[in-house]
């Protein structure tokens, strides 16, 4: 067979790039499932809340200091984000705190875990009193 000098770089160019390819499509895929794993065990509970714009600042204050900073310094909590919504004449509150896992939860809140655990102050302040919250398994955290 006769080699085309021509066609030879090209052709070693080529067979370079397609194995660049497949190490970066081998390796991505292995980031990839490292980024979505978890790695440890975490638990949020979400809860929410609506209250009068006209009240949402003074409410919050109260939330951070009767709820968050508490819930934070429970053993097995990971600590917690406040969302706020505004949308006219209503502010709503998400609270999500993060957890080493349902059995902290339940040292914190008892046995029923899904409960809502209201502040003293809330009836003051919310719209209603939803009886339930939310818990979620994380399987990401991409925050940085």
């Amino acid at each position: 067979m006769v080699w085309n000098k021509t066609l030879h770089p090209v052709l070693t160019m080529a067979l370079m790039l397609c194995a660049i390819a497949a190490i970066g499509r081998s390796g991505s895929a292995a980031r990839s499932d490292e980024a979505t794993t978890q790695p440890k065990a975490v638990v949020a509970r979400m809860w929410h809340g609506r209250t009068l714009t006209s009240k949402a600042d003074e409410y919050y204050v109260y939330l951070k200091q009767a709820g968050i900073d508490k819930i934070e310094a429970i053993s097995g909590n990971l600590g917690a984000q406040v969302l706020r919504r505004t949308d006219g004449n209503t502010t709503e509150f998400t609270v999500i705190s993060y957890w080493e896992s349902r059995d902290a939860i339940n040292m914190f809140d008892g046995d029923d875990i899904e409960k809502t655990h209201f502040l003293p102050k809330d009836p003051q302040y919310l719209l209603e009193l939803e009886p339930k919250v939310k818990h979620f398994d994380v399987l990401y955290d991409g925050r940085k």
